[in-house]
């Protein structure tokens, strides 16, 4: 491989490692990154070289996703092709790189295999059928007889890989051969999706500092409370229940060692200092750790005026009093029909379990056993934040500005029937009441609004049928049957 020019995947993928874009160091460092071990000098080398080389000609723009040529490779030869085909699709670079693994006699491919150090487990999850020879076999041969092989795949795996120990290339069958070429192919697709990853975006190095626990880097975000933070730490894999098939397949195993992967996380801190993961991953190696975490980083930065937690459904980048317009891209807004909808399922999951019926309460929204209100629960429900422990919102009802102010910051827009409905939970009283009692006091000060109710009611959940009425609404049990009926894809 003769050096690449810098906007080429191999060029990319070398300044991103900060090594030569010689065969060799390239190799190398592509499969640490991998979690694999360094080719061999010869044909592994080479045919890790070959398939930098056809990789080398997919566009830069091309994007695929992070292990597509290796699950792609896992299903041949049934090749999950496009229809209409795509170009640069994982199917057809698959089959670019079966090519060069397609005509290796069985000596070169357990040359290949051990230069490799495909693993034992390599071998069996290649063996995943029994006549996995078939996508390889000329028309003319003749096939295993599948029948006559153990029925148990756990059995066949281990008989398939005692031949191995046992018998010369030059007599394996054409399962064996099958398994192994299949084998070949997931590794090399393994190591093109590890080129192609690298060199799809430019490297997002960041301070990283080092603790017991593992790393961390910071990352502050205009206008944000809290900056962006990444983890990247050790998570030791369980061994195989067959530990054997952690070995190489061929060669002398290394002395074992207690196997570990890398988990990066990436999220920011609440008001009181917790962390809360938003996005992570388990990756093969501490270098594809740190990677993942800093493009994700890269990512939020990029975007962060309208990046939303997962789970607690809050802005990264607050909006401050006043300032939210309806036009802005984060804007959510929450209407009647969702809510109604929420109270449903918390009505479902309370009459299944009875006696765990304790009643609802409003304020304040989280306690110090993180337990929360029904207003907390039922936004909760719709995908929106809610206020918790610590901030000024938690002990406001939803009729204040305050309850307001706070949903608008993230960016929340309440129509006039739900922030009524949500107002009118208060009014059954204090403590902790039963659902369908909140519920009523709810829907009557929805009702409460004006000559415009009904007008605003049917703009929000749908109109009537035609043998209700809005007062029968009041009742949990007919709100459950006028949400059934009045779903988008029911005839009203």
């Amino acid at each position: 491989m003769s050096p690449h020019a810098s906007t080429s995947r191999t060029g990319l993928a070398a300044t991103a490692f900060k090594v030569p874009s010689k065969e060799q160091e390239l190799a190398t460092t592509v499969s640490a990154f991998r979690g694999y071990p360094a080719p061999c000098e010869g044909l592994a080398s080479h045919l890790v070289a070959r398939t930098f080389t056809a990789l080398d000609q997919v566009p830069l723009d091309v994007r695929l996703y992070v292990h597509d040529l290796q699950d792609t490779a896992e299903k041949w030869p049934a090749l999950p092709v496009t229809l209409p085909p795509t170009p640069w699709q994982a199917a057809t670079l698959v089959d670019d790189l079966a090519a060069l693994v397609r005509y290796l006699s069985t000596a070169e491919l357990r040359d290949a295999a051990e230069g490799l150090a495909l693993t034992r487990g390599d071998i069996a999850l290649a063996h995943d059928k029994p006549v996995l020879a078939r996508g390889w076999a000329k028309d003319d041969e003749p096939l295993p007889d599948a029948a006559a092989l153990p029925r148990d795949r756990r059995a066949r795996e281990a008989a398939l890989l005692q031949l191995f120990d046992h018998v010369d290339p030059h007599e394996w069958t054409a399962e064996q051969t099958g398994a192994v070429r299949k084998a070949l192919l997931v590794r090399l697709a393994g190591l093109g999706d590890a080129l192609l990853r690298v060199s799809a975006r430019p490297p997002a190095r960041l301070d990283w500092q080092g603790d017991g626990e593992g790393l961390t880097t910071l990352v502050p975000v205009p206008g944000a409370p809290q900056p962006l933070e990444a983890r990247v730490a050790a998570e030791f894999v369980e061994p195989h229940l067959f530990i054997s098939w952690n070995d190489p397949m061929w060669g002398s195993p290394e002395p074992a060692a207690p196997r570990k992967c890398w988990r990066w996380t990436v999220g920011w801190r609440s008001a009181d200092g917790v962390f809360h993961s938003d996005a992570t991953s388990v990756e093969a190696s501490k270098a594809a750790a740190r990677f993942g975490a800093e493009q994700t980083l890269t990512a939020y930065a990029a975007q962060a005026s309208t990046v939303r937690q997962r789970l607690r459904h809050r802005l990264l980048v607050p909006r401050q009093p006043g300032t939210l317009s309806m036009g802005d891209p984060a804007v959510l807004v929450l209407g009647l029909r969702p809510l109604l909808e929420a109270v449903c399922d918390e009505y479902r999951t309370e009459a299944s379990r009875p006696q765990a019926a304790t009643g609802w309460r409003v304020v304040p929204h989280q306690d110090e056993n993180k337990e929360c209100s029904l207003v907390a629960i039922l936004l909760d429900d719709c995908s929106l934040p809610h206020p918790e422990l610590g901030d000024a919102a938690n002990t406001a009802e939803a009729a204040d500005a305050v309850f307001e102010d706070f949903l608008r910051s993230h960016a929340v827009v309440l129509t006039p029937p739900a922030r009524a409905y949500l107002a009118g939970l208060s009014q059954a009283g204090p403590g902790k009441l039963p659902l369908p009692r909140r519920h009523e006091a709810a829907m009557r000060t929805v009702f409460a609004i004006g000559g415009e109710a009904a007008d605003l009611l049917t703009a929000d959940t749908g109109p009537l049928p035609d043998h209700m009425a809005w007062i029968d609404l009041l009742d949990v049990a007919a709100l459950e049957e006028f949400l059934t009926t009045t779903e988008p894809d029911q005839p009203r």
